[in-house]
């Protein structure tokens, strides 16, 4: 059968829907899952993420869509589903599905997570019965059992991650422990079972029996040969090596730069790369990721500051607060932190010290953190108050005041080196938001145990929202707020 063929027999089937459960550990799940799901034409997919009732949902559907082969969006009210789209229910919401219309609603009094999985799997179930899938990913607890329950009876498809690869087994072990899973699946592979339950749908390959997992990748090996030829040569010309990243998402930006320059051929972009040094620096650029802005996600930027008061209440005088903000970007997490710091303190600021260090890799968001300038868009979560308070104007930007411009210092550093020299000391808080998501899962628990060993005891570690701490490294340790990723060094 031909494309077009391909295309009007979908179009004539029905839509089927798949439901997507997840909680903490969920976003490490759906990066691999939505930048492997194949266009089938046949399947929309709703994500119930649980998330805080003031939770970041837009931030969670930007890191989809860098990474997903597929357009995602935050639902809607009454969004009418299409196919081979992503739809994420809202923080402090709950979402049905009836026919093809998704409908959000405000949870009942009492719901502890939110939106809930098996709100959303049993009215898939009801309303298409055996054209539903439920698919359950990382989470702690049991959410998506009874739902799974209801796919079950009505003839409906149920996938879970496979709890080894989880960060949270609680969610898919619940579910398969109860007899209710159809099948369980590495996160990068089930867009290809799906894609293989309709036919005259293109399918993927099937990988050799003894492949390794990246065989199931969408890209071709000749890609990851070229990546591995040119990471070694990335570094050589500009010191910072990427070999911790994961290849997808270098890939990726790989293949948009190629494209740009209209470069297809296999090995022509490392023959082109390899004749012009400043490409490499070029690409260089283009695999960091340097976005940021103030009071990002606000909300847990309240948590961090009550956090901080208790902190500096235990603190005796004349001891130094010492922060350490790796992957800093351009800089407004760092003097975010040094605005808090500054308010808290008040009148008392001469008794601590203040210490912040940011670090990046990337050498021009180190050069922009240090003028410390923004635009207007940077301060779209920010209040006018302390706009006002701490910066100047400069033309059509503002600049930072100098007072806070003492309190921080940028340097060039790799996370994975260890913590920078604070005075000798151990630090107080390290603020490590959306880095550990671009990583390695074995080299984000070896990063989380370096900020443990470079922590004081009861030092705080906060991470993205749409981050989670491993296994092992829960032990090291405890929740102060989990919906804010906020966490407290056991002693």
């Amino acid at each position: 059968m031909n494309g077009p063929d391909r295309s009007a027999a979908a179009a004539s089937q029905p839509l089927h829907v798949a439901g997507i459960g997840a909680s903490a550990g969920g976003l490490e799940a759906m990066l691999p899952l939505f930048a492997q799901m194949p266009r089938t034409g046949r399947v929309a997919y709703v994500v119930a993420q649980h998330m805080a009732k003031d939770g970041h949902d837009e931030l969670v559907v930007r890191l989809i869509n860098r990474e997903s082969a597929l357009p995602v969006v935050l639902a809607r009210q009454s969004e009418s589903l299409s196919a081979d789209t992503v739809y994420v229910i809202p923080a402090g919401k709950d979402g049905t599905v009836s026919g093809t219309t998704l409908t959000l609603r405000d949870p009942a009094p009492n719901t502890f997570s939110t939106p809930s999985v098996n709100v959303l799997f049993t009215s898939i179930a009801e309303s298409l019965r055996g054209n539903a899938i439920g698919i359950v990913l990382s989470g702690a607890g049991y959410d998506g059992v009874v739902g799974c329950r209801a796919l079950k009876a009505r003839g409906g498809l149920t996938i879970a991650q496979d709890p080894a690869e989880a960060k949270f087994n609680g969610m898919p072990s619940a579910a398969i422990d109860a007899n209710l899973v159809d099948q369980v699946l590495s996160a990068e592979t089930i867009g290809a079972a799906l894609a293989e339950k309709f036919p005259g749908v293109p399918v993927p390959p099937r990988p050799e029996a003894a492949a390794a997992p990246a065989a199931l990748a969408e890209w071709p090996e000749a890609e990851y040969r070229e990546l591995a030829a040119l990471l070694p040569l990335v570094h050589q010309a500009t010191g910072i090596d990427f070999s911790s990243y994961k290849e997808d998402t270098l890939l990726r930006r790989l293949e948009k730069r190629k494209a740009t320059l209209g470069l297809a051929g296999n090995g022509a972009y490392l023959a082109f790369a390899q004749d012009r040094p400043e490409e490499l620096k070029t690409l260089q650029r283009l695999f960091l990721v340097s976005v940021s802005s103030f009071f990002r996600d606000r909300s847990s930027f309240r948590e961090l500051e009550r956090a901080l008061a208790g902190l500096l209440a235990d603190k005796a005088e004349g001891e130094p607060v010492r922060v350490w903000v790796p992957g800093c970007a351009s800089g407004e997490e760092a003097y975010t932190l040094a605005i808090i710091l500054e308010d808290l303190l008040g009148d008392h600021r001469m008794r601590h010290l203040v210490r912040i260090v940011g670090t990046d890799l990337n050498p021009e968001a180190i050069a922009l953190a240090r003028a410390g300038v923004y635009r207007q868009t940077a301060f779209s979560e920010m209040d006018e108050a302390l706009r006002l308070r701490h910066f100047t104007p400069k033309g059509q930007h503002f600049a930072i005041s100098e007072a806070l411009r003492g309190m921080v210092r940028f340097e060039q550093r790799d996370v994975l080196t260890g913590a920078p020299d604070l005075a000798g000391g151990r630090l107080d808080l390290i603020s490590c938001r959306n880095l550990l998501i671009y990583m390695k899962s074995h080299l984000q628990d070896r990063l989380v145990t370096s900020f443990h060993a470079a922590l004081a005891p009861q030092g705080l570690l906060f991470i993205g929202q749409s981050e989670s701490l491993g296994l092992a490294c829960n032990a090291l340790f405890a929740a102060v707020d989990h919906y804010h990723r906020l966490f407290r060094r056991r002693r």
